[in-house]
């Protein structure tokens, strides 16, 4: 299933992004690959997981309708929870890697993320 994202203008510069899928387990997209060189760094990541207990795993890259490697999980989480992750100096992804979110399950989720482009 499809994710739909919204990316709201920052203040200054960076990217905000909000991320809604009711079934993610196929592997998102949730930030797509800056270019050649470019690094995608992570100052903030909201999980909130919707109607059912999923497991979901915040990640890098996509391989064969998986996260290609995992930062943040995976994370069971009971049905309307929510978690919050800052990172006061940045998580920083592979060149060229996209953000991406993968689920256990089909289940109503929700990504909302801030960061920078180096």
């Amino acid at each position: 299933m499809a994710i739909t994202v919204t990316s709201p203008q920052p203040g200054n510069f960076g990217f905000l992004i909000n991320g809604v899928s009711a079934d993610a387990s196929g592997c998102e997209e949730l930030k797509a690959a800056p270019g050649v060189g470019m690094l995608l760094i992570v100052d903030h990541i909201t999980i909130n997981n919707g109607a059912n207990a999923l497991s979901i795993t915040i990640g890098q890259g996509v391989n064969a309708g998986a996260v290609e490697t995992a930062l943040i999980g995976p994370i069971a989480m009971a049905a309307n929870t929510s978690l919050q992750f800052w990172f006061p100096h940045g998580m920083i992804l592979s060149a060229n890697k996209s953000l991406t979110v993968d689920a256990s399950g089909a289940g109503p989720i929700c990504i909302f993320a801030r960061g920078r482009i180096q």
